[in-house]
């Protein structure tokens, strides 16, 4: 029996030059680009190293998203930035019609929701052969105290030296005691 082929790939890299998580970090938090890299690379630390139970390895979307809705990011600010912001691979576009044509295709990313659906647009892909991270962050309300507590932790963390990863690390104790004291305050928050 012939196997039927599909094809599968992720759209931050294959298809577009964009990391649109990282963009919308830099653009709406304040240092959002340190912010979002030293919350990337604990996630990195959760995942791979220490191996959290329930923790799984991407999950710097939602650690990022009530920094985000402090700082005033709504789903409509969310679309309109992704949708300008797309930088596409030379060739994508025709890329996608190609494999299109010749076998069921299919967009699995971490990305955001808006991101997808304004990258499926622009490259005319079937939205419904996508999957995201759903999003729906105007969907929750922020209470100002809230608000104020999300922008005071956000400068506590952009000012946090960058944890260095050491090599063969497996456990906490690898790390410097820098990091640990790094790792374990963003345990606390």
């Amino acid at each position: 029996m012939k196997q039927k082929r599909i094809f599968v790939t992720d759209c931050e890299g294959p298809i577009s030059k964009n990391d649109n998580a990282f963009e919308l970090a830099s653009h709406f938090i304040p240092e959002g680009e340190k912010f979002f890299a030293l919350i990337s690379k604990y996630d990195d630390i959760l995942a791979e190293i220490l191996k959290r139970p329930e923790y799984k390895a991407g999950n710097t979307l939602k650690l990022i998203l009530p920094f985000l809705k402090a700082y005033g990011v709504t789903d409509q600010k969310m679309r309109e930035y992704s949708a300008k912001s797309i930088l596409l691979v030379p060739g994508a576009i025709d890329t996608l019609q190609f494999v299109k044509g010749v076998m069921p295709a299919y967009i699995v990313s971490t990305s955001y929701e808006p991101y997808i659906k304004a990258l499926c647009e622009i490259v005319r892909f079937p939205y419904e052969n996508a999957y995201c991270t759903r999003v729906n962050i105007d969907k929750y309300p922020l209470k100002e105290v809230e608000r104020k507590r999300l922008m005071k932790l956000r400068e506590e963390i952009a000012a946090m030296p960058m944890i260095e990863i050491p090599e063969n690390a497996s456990t906490i104790e690898d790390f410097s005691e820098r990091d640990r004291k790094t790792i374990m305050r963003l345990d606390e928050i």
